[in-house]
């Protein structure tokens, strides 16, 4: 008896599982375009369950502050970069490093294309020390990953250049929000070029 309720209660929770994980996909959706055409610190609550088209009551129930909002969307593009980076992998297997730094450049190009408001989400002051530390973590070992696959070997020099990969990477997230430079390629073009030349001396 005890299994079959059991049984009987994971199918009555799985719908309505299912609906939240969708309200909530709507939500943070709802905020990521408020957060970019309003900035994070002028959005508001009020905004993005008018986005959502959602009574402020629902957006509260799942999100009861702005931060926890966009931790949660923030927590959600990093996992969805780190996945563009694996997903390279198999992509520059043998190819020079200087071959991979491009390649991971061409990916954020296309993250952040993708997910305009990403910038916005990393200049906020009330991110997590720990989250934070640990996705730069994480970001890091996905980059040293894909260095590893170079041939020839970039040999010691593989810590210092994921961690300068990473700082590049940052840059040119840190530039994206910056209203004097953000959007011109030429920051982009130049950055590729330091670390391509970085690269191949690694490998000279």
């Amino acid at each position: 008896m005890p299994s079959q309720k059991s049984s009987a209660d994971s199918i009555d929770r799985s719908p309505k599982q299912k609906r939240g994980h969708e309200r909530v996909a709507i939500l943070t959706e709802a905020a990521a375009k408020v957060f970019l055409e309003k900035g994070y610190e002028a959005a508001t609550m009020t905004e993005i369950a008018a986005e959502a088209k959602s009574s402020i009551g629902s957006l509260y129930q799942f999100f009861p502050t702005k931060p926890v909002l966009a931790e949660a969307l923030h927590i959600e593009r990093m996992r969805q970069l780190n996945a563009a980076l694996v997903d390279l992998q198999n992509e520059v297997d043998g190819k020079r490093a200087s071959e991979i730094g491009d390649a991971i450049f061409a990916r954020l190009g296309a993250f952040l294309e993708e997910y305009r408001e990403f910038p916005v989400l990393a200049a906020r002051r009330d991110i997590p020390k720990e989250r934070k530390v640990k996705s730069r973590a994480e970001l890091r070992g996905n980059i040293k990953a894909l260095l590893q696959k170079a041939s020839p070997s970039v040999g010691d020099d593989l810590d210092l250049l994921s961690a300068l990969v990473l700082e590049l990477l940052r840059i040119i997230v840190t530039a994206a929000h910056d209203p004097d430079i953000g959007g011109d390629p030429r920051m982009v073009a130049e950055l590729r070029g330091m670390l391509r030349k970085r690269l191949e001396e690694a490998t000279a």
